[in-house]
């Protein structure tokens, strides 16, 4: 179909174009006026909307450019409104897009109109953003720290957020050769449940990017409602860390997970868990041996780390949750023992699931109490999960998913760290799979939440988690599984283990570095005799300023490189305070003159592939001023590295495993690097 007509909304530096068809509006382009170049000149839709019949279930999807019998634009000022109605596939919608400029950005608005008594709105999308897809083009996800794509890979992703695959609500695109790019936020400061997703199919010359809403009230007709937030866009100059910041300038201002802060950082946080640097992970049996691997482990690295225990209750693991007390004997005594021997103790619950047989082979308390909690679907269902853990009769542990929202699953988790932290007297509790497992479309009428999305996933285990902290005595902490931030206000620490993913960056680090501690790699997750796997991970958790380890004693102790390994972790003690109480400066970019490091063995990566250059480095700005540049040469030659952008010339002074001076100029400067060291540079 011709376009008819074409609206261009110009913010500053970005203009977009939307052609408005006969049957509904595309994007058009998007075009970086300042250097005169197009990032997309292939028409694509700007939306779809879902809606589920209520008689049945099925779904229809309707999209911008087709459809719709109605196609109004009109500008006033700053806004471009956008108004689609008489679709015949979903009669009664009305869809409404603002496009509002401010600067270098467009911020877009978008409210559903519902008159349609047969189908219930289910989800929609925030404005989709396409580019040519072009291998000097560059994207990042928000999976993890952070992941990058080239603009011609192929790849399929939508993950929710929160969660483990979407920690953050942004995403970027940019063009390597001209350091201009375009920063896709969903500014949704008290956030609702989303989904993350992007796209490049094989054949295809464009690359698609986009935020989804699942809606509220999807049991019902008429349900008529605004996407949460704003959708924005906004043209920059520079890569992944200049998104990053304008992300965390929403943070700061905005976001209603910000912890509370002063000149030594986070306010609710020990000092020992703003400063540890290592940490072990530990799975019990029934007796204190595991307290003996822990000291001859702490012994040989120098170091009293404290430790992550897991199987410490006598019910199996991932099984009759939520019951895990009786304890194991040797916990509460080796518990006590550690303690006195200065190692802190952090043992493992689930904060999420519900054994439907919780008490081996019976329904003890589940049907009673955890049913009319748990999350469900529209027939009453429960939404039930399984993992490798085997009933007695060799059948999959099913655990129903809990609604944060109740009461019951309020009391029963803070009940739980309530009696390890002021009962048993342990130092911290993970609470696991809250910043990490997916939210679920719960439509249980009895529940006090709307059915479907909204915020009220993100707001039920806030206020699970403010229960939580009322009884969490002084110096003790709390932490979860991965990064997901809407949680962090309430959480003084993230389990990073997850992040072992290729072409990796510290996205997730320039946003909350001295806002959250994060913490550990899964070196589980690579075999024992992965050195390439190991010493990717522990250059780079240094670098990007994570307490190191979630390590196993076992593992550690038949490292090839455990005296790397050593160094990394009594390092990271020298310069922690940059991490816990400083900020991540931009990445440079430099180059090295020795063999990539390699392993195709980590089991959570795409196809097993982790590689990075054998130089690992940052740039990083405590809150007094101070910077410090860290130089890790993981190979196991001397190497030169030669930097090429993103430091300040100078000169800066080279200490650590070397010294001497580092000049740099228009940008460049090199230097050469010990095998297996670290080495400081700080300017004069």
């Amino acid at each position: 179909m011709k376009t008819n007509e074409l609206i261009r909304i110009a913010a500053g530096e970005l203009l977009c174009t939307v052609s408005r068809k006969k049957g509904g509006i595309a994007l058009y382009s998007l075009r970086d006026r300042k250097i005169k170049k197009n990032f997309l000149t292939i028409e694509r839709p700007l939306f779809t909307l879902t809606a589920r019949a209520l008689a049945n279930d099925e779904t229809v999807t309707v999209f911008s450019d087709n459809g719709w019998s109605e196609v109004l634009v009109e500008k006033a000022g700053a806004d471009t409104v956008f108004l689609l109605s008489g679709n015949e596939a979903l009669c009664g919608v009305t869809v409404v897009f603002c496009a509002h400029t401010a600067g270098n950005r467009i911020e877009w608005s978008v409210s559903l109109v519902s008159g349609n008594n047969d189908y219930s709105l289910y989800s929609c999308d925030y404005p989709i953003v396409s580019f040519d897809a072009k291998k000097d083009i560059w994207f990042m996800s928000p999976n993890g720290p952070g992941e990058l794509w080239q603009g011609t890979d192929e790849c399929r992703s939508c993950q929710d957020y929160p969660s483990y695959g979407a920690s953050m609500q942004f995403m970027a695109f940019w063009n390597k050769k001209w350091r201009r790019g375009i920063y896709y936020g969903l500014h949704d400061a008290s956030p609702a449940y989303k989904k993350i997703y992007f796209e490049k199919k094989r054949n295809e010359k464009f690359f698609t990017l986009c935020g989804k809403l699942p809606l509220t009230d999807i049991n019902s007709p008429c349900n008529t409602q605004s996407l949460c937030g704003v959708c924005v866009w906004e043209i920059f100059d520079g890569d992944w860390y200049d998104a990053s910041q304008i992300y965390r300038d929403f943070f700061i201002n905005n976001a209603v997970w910000k912890p509370d802060t002063d000149e030594n950082g986070r306010k609710d946080t020990p000092d020992w868990m703003k400063q540890e640097n290592h940490w072990w992970i530990v799975r019990m049996k029934d007796d204190e041996q595991y307290v003996d691997d822990v000291l001859k482990a702490n012994a040989d690295l120098g170091y009293n780390s404290p430790i992550h225990l897991y199987d410490w209750f006598q019910i199996p693991y991932d099984n009759d949750y939520p019951h895990y007390f009786p304890a194991k004997p040797a916990f509460h005594s080796g518990v006590k023992r550690l303690q006195e021997n200065g190692v802190r103790v952090m043992p493992y619950i689930n904060a999420r699931l519900w054994d439907t047989k919780d008490r081996g082979m019976e329904d003890w308390e589940w049907s009673e109490n955890a049913k009319p909690n748990c999350t469900k679907d529209r027939n009453g269902v429960p939404f039930i999960e399984t993992y490798n853990s085997k009933e007695s009769d060799g059948s999959p542990v099913r655990h129903s998913i809990m609604c944060p929202s109740t009461a019951c699953w309020q009391e029963t988790v803070t009940a739980l760290v309530d009696k390890l932290l002021n009962e048993v007297g342990v130092n911290a509790v993970y609470m696991d799979q809250i910043a990490a497992a997916a939210p679920k479309l719960c439509e249980d009428k009895t529940h006090s939440h709307r059915a479907g999305g909204g915020t009220w996933w993100v707001e039920g285990y806030n206020n699970l988690l403010d229960h939580v902290n009322r009884v969490r005595p002084e110096g003790s902490a709390l932490t979860t599984e991965c990064t997901a931030d809407p949680f962090m206000k309430r959480m003084q620490g993230y389990l990073t283990w997850l992040w072992v993913h290729n072409r990796q960056v510290p996205a997730f680090v320039a946003v909350y570095a001295g806002y959250v501690s994060m913490f550990g790699r899964n070196y589980r997750y690579m075999p024992y005799d992965d050195d390439e796997g190991q010493r990717i991970n522990i250059a780079q958790s240094f670098t990007f300023g994570e307490q190191l380890g979630w390590n196993a004693p076992d593992l550690y102790m038949q490292m090839k490189h455990k005296d790397f390994y050593k160094k990394c972790v009594h390092e990271r003690a020298r310069v922690g305070s940059y991490m816990y109480n400083g900020r991540l400066l931009r990445s440079p970019e430099f180059t090295d003159d020795q063999p990539i490091i390699r392993t195709t063995r980590c089991k959570e990566a795409y196809g097993g592939l982790v590689e990075h250059s054998a130089i690992f480095s940052e740039h990083w700005e405590r809150n007094d001023g101070k910077r410090l540049l860290i130089i890790v040469n993981a190979g196991e030659q001397e190497a030169e590295v030669s930097y090429t952008y993103g430091l300040d010339d100078g000169e800066y002074i080279l200490s650590g495993d070397t010294e001497g001076v580092l000049k740099i100029e228009n940008g460049c400067g090199s230097t050469r690097i010990p095998p297996l060291s670290i080495v400081y540079a700080t300017a004069e």
